[in-house]
């Protein structure tokens, strides 16, 4: 729904004074009368539109239904094909809802985080590819051990490894890993949103401890574990055997396979952009969140 704005864009609280100043009338949408208002300090007229998520759409009414489509497993041609549009149009739908999903993430503060007092972080990375499997993706990624709340996503280029390494550079060239960096900025977002935090629990990997000790500075405990093979179901992301102490993150990575139809293990579905593959990662970070906090209507966004 389009948000109502009472307030000039342009000038301070403080000396601005607003009137209604009529309607317009729009072709499509729910509404199809907008409310207009004036301000008298700076002469500027805007509308109830104006930096809502549907501002100057011309398709404002699918916007919702894009949003609930992808993040239940659907494709862009699918989701175009059931509500008879372009292909171009879910992708540009679909840029708009990522770069709102990372406002809001972004504007998130420590009394936010679902569990206040939220001791144990797990964090990983898992890996797709970028057009081609020459070209990898790795995905750094933390949520919480209780409530499994996505602290930070970030998605970034890496090399290519094993039999595909010799081929991936005499085809494109050297490709460079920034998977350090991603991976520094996701715990840095976890040290803003959990100041308190105990616990850092993550695989062998060993690029962690560095990172930890440099940004944490010795307030948390790093805890890893060894890594186990994937089990058949959850996309191969959960493991065999007993209890897995990294479950919570697990867990949320098959979620992820499952809900982004691109990251899916077996898939005609391919990134064609790391771009817009991060639009969708902070959109369903979003839409995961409000699920297991069971906000109220946790499937809409203005």
């Amino acid at each position: 729904m389009d948000s109502k704005i009472t307030v000039c864009p342009l000038c301070p609280k403080d000396e601005q004074h607003v009137v209604k100043h009529g309607f317009f009338k729009r072709k499509t949408g729910h509404k199809f009368q907008i409310r207009r208002y004036l301000c008298k300090s700076c002469k500027l007229t805007f509308s109830a539109q104006t930096g809502s998520l549907t501002y100057r759409e011309r398709k404002p009414h699918l916007t919702q239904f894009v949003m609930r489509g992808m993040m239940e497993g659907m494709s862009q041609r699918s989701c175009a094909r059931l509500l008879g549009c372009r292909r171009a149009t879910i992708a540009k739908k679909i840029c708009r809802l990522g770069s709102r999903a990372a406002l809001h993430l972004q504007s998130r503060r420590p009394p936010d985080i679902a569990s206040g007092r939220e001791n144990t972080i797990i964090f990983d990375e898992m890996e797709t590819f970028e057009h081609t499997k020459c070209k990898p993706i790795s995905i750094a990624i933390a949520v919480t051990s209780t409530t499994r709340e996505i602290l930070s996503v970030d998605a970034t280029t890496m090399a290519a490894s094993g039999r595909l390494a010799k081929i991936a550079r005499k085809r494109y060239g050297k490709r460079h890993d920034h998977r350090r960096h991603s991976m520094r900025k996701v715990l840095s977002e976890v040290a803003r949103l959990c100041p308190t935090v105990k616990t850092l629990k993550s695989d062998k990997c060993t690029r962690y401890p560095v990172m930890v000790r440099d940004i944490f500075r010795g307030k948390a405990t790093h805890t890893t574990y060894k890594g186990r093979r994937g089990c058949v179901v959850g996309q191969g992301e959960l493991k065999r055997g007993a209890r897995d102490p990294l479950f919570p993150l697990n867990h949320t990575c098959a979620m992820f396979r499952d809900r982004i139809k691109r990251l899916a293990r077996k898939t005609w579905c391919t990134t064609k952009k790391i771009v817009n593959l991060q639009h969708l990662l902070n959109l369903y970070a979003w839409w995961h969140n409000n699920l297991v906090k069971k906000t109220p209507r946790p499937f809409h966004m203005d």
